[in-house]
């Protein structure tokens, strides 16, 4: 279970430090089932929200899902009554270490609006502070007004414009430890 909310200022955060218990924990090896229910079910959710399809991921071997949670870490929300609702990925760039991207983020309807988002994107910034990395990146698509304010919410701001399959991606950025 994650211990530490990060709800603020370390350094490039917004607001103030605190400590609690949250229900985010990062993903075992061994919980490929996990990861794969949950991924499959965000691109049910929301397929114009990720650079991935539902038809792509559902042949994924239990070996790819063990390979993308041995990639960097993998969260998810525990709502106590409902079990994993929300899923975010942490990754580290692969030109070094110190840049980590925020991928994969999805949180259940039911679960929106509740801080189970804000609460995963605590966790991926913990995480990169914890392996020495200096920002957070992360894609989210233009249209999706509220996942840009969340991250705004947590320092990020954007950066530029990519173009995925036709559709446009704000990159955002946010400088994180004692090196941002």
């Amino acid at each position: 279970m994650w211990q530490s909310g990060l709800h603020g200022t370390g350094r490039g955060l917004p607001g103030a430090l605190s400590w609690g218990r949250v229900p985010v924990r990062q993903l075992d090896p061994g919980e490929g089932e996990t990861l794969r229910t949950l991924r499959l079910e965000a691109l049910l959710d929301s397929p114009d929200e990720f650079s991935s399809t539902y038809e792509r991921e559902a042949v994924r071997t239990t070996q790819e899902w063990a390979h993308w949670l041995a990639a960097g870490a993998t969260f998810v929300y525990d709502d106590p009554s409902r079990g994993p609702v929300g899923l975010v990925a942490a990754v580290p760039d692969e030109d070094g270490p110190a840049v980590v991207w925020l991928m994969a983020m999805w949180v259940q309807p039911a679960a929106r609006a509740t801080g189970a988002a804000g609460a995963l994107v605590d966790a991926v910034v913990a995480w990169a502070i914890r392996h020495d990395a200096t920002r957070v990146r992360l894609h989210v698509v233009e249209h999706n007004a509220v996942a840009r304010r969340l991250y705004e919410r947590h320092g990020f701001r954007p950066t530029g414009q990519v173009e995925r399959d036709g559709v446009t991606e704000v990159a955002m950025e946010v400088r994180v430890g004692p090196g941002g």
